[in-house]
């Protein structure tokens, strides 16, 4: 299995976890080739994750990016820039020649079972496969121009087929769409890869790419009041919920804030124990934010609909900020 990640030294702690999570679930896999993308992370981080490969008697490939000039030109290097993520479109030119399938991870993902069965998947004349993220908003899909009937998703986990996305040379118009949205996207790289591939991605089951927030959001809110057409059926959710194989802890209830409340935080306290990186702290200054945001994570229980008219409050008011910078 091929598995790359991309991370800076901010999130090396949390690539730890990561990566843990994945030698130490995945122990009777025979070959497990990891990349790491370093775009900054420090000298003593990168050998600490190398001492995490070598407890499994693994290794680790680290590949620096730091010139992103040839890449991206500064039109596009914006405040808002994260080479972080915009370096997974990077794929086909800084990994081997030899790796025609690769798994991207994000940093902030806990492995709790085999992947097998993910890696495995059959792509068919799919370039990609990953996991539908049904509460993005209408708004967000019609500014990036994404058709009604495409399906949105979550680029935090991608099974790609790199030797099409090479031949077809996918990373640089993936870039280019990127360039051409820059004024009316709020999730960049997400944006454009749900741009360019829209019709080209096979839709994985919720629990190989579970959002630990979707906890609280029942099969009929997301299809009911988020209009979302999903792919799964309400037994697959309930099944991601009770045991995912992977667990995503994007948006801001992440478990290294004080006081977060994640139903899942659990899981990545359990394997950050277990590495060099147990003594760092967590972060702070989020107590009364983790309390609201908790709340509104209950409140969606009982009604969704609330929860939605939250997020496009927010979505709206950051949309008025992108054409305050035009």
């Amino acid at each position: 299995m091929n598995i790359v990640y991309i991370a800076n030294e901010k999130f090396a702690v949390h690539l730890g976890v990561s990566l843990y999570s994945l030698y130490e679930r995945n122990r009777n896999e025979k070959d497990i080739r990891v990349f790491i993308i370093s775009t900054g992370i420090g000298g003593d981080s990168l050998g600490k994750l190398k001492s995490i490969a070598k407890k499994f008697g693994r290794t680790v490939e680290i590949i620096e990016l730091k010139d992103t000039s040839k890449y991206f030109d500064t039109g596009l290097q914006d405040t808002s820039f994260d080479i972080s993520k915009m370096g997974r479109l990077l794929v086909g030119e800084l990994l081997p020649e030899d790796v025609e399938r690769v798994l991207y991870l994000d940093c902030d993902m806990v492995i709790l079972h085999s992947i097998r069965e993910l890696y495995d998947t059959k792509l068919g004349k799919n370039v990609v496969a990953a996991v539908e993220e049904p509460t993005v908003l209408e708004r967000v899909r019609y500014e990036i121009g994404l058709d009604y009937e495409a399906s949105y998703v979550n680029a935090g986990l991608l099974l790609i087929d790199l030797k099409k996305w090479r031949e077809e040379n996918l990373g640089e118009k993936i870039i280019s769409y990127s360039k051409s949205i820059w004024d009316k996207s709020l999730f960049g790289e997400q944006d454009a890869i749900n741009g360019v591939l829209r019709w080209r991605i096979k839709k994985l089951p919720p629990k190989f790419n579970f959002f630990s927030n979707y906890k609280y959001f029942s099969y009929r809110a997301l299809t009911k009041v988020y209009g979302a057409t999903l792919s799964y059926t309400r037994e697959d959710l309930k099944e991601a919920k009770k045991r995912p194989v992977v667990l995503h802890f994007a948006g801001d209830e992440r478990p290294w804030c004080i006081g977060s409340h994640n139903p899942y935080k659990r899981a990545y306290f359990y394997f950050k124990e277990k590495t060099p990186f147990r003594e760092v702290p967590l972060e702070g200054g989020k107590k009364l934010y983790m309390l609201i945001y908790h709340m509104m994570d209950l409140v969606t229980v009982v009604c969704p609909r609330v929860r939605k008219l939250i997020s496009e409050y927010y979505i709206n008011k950051a949309y008025k900020r992108l054409s305050e910078r035009k």
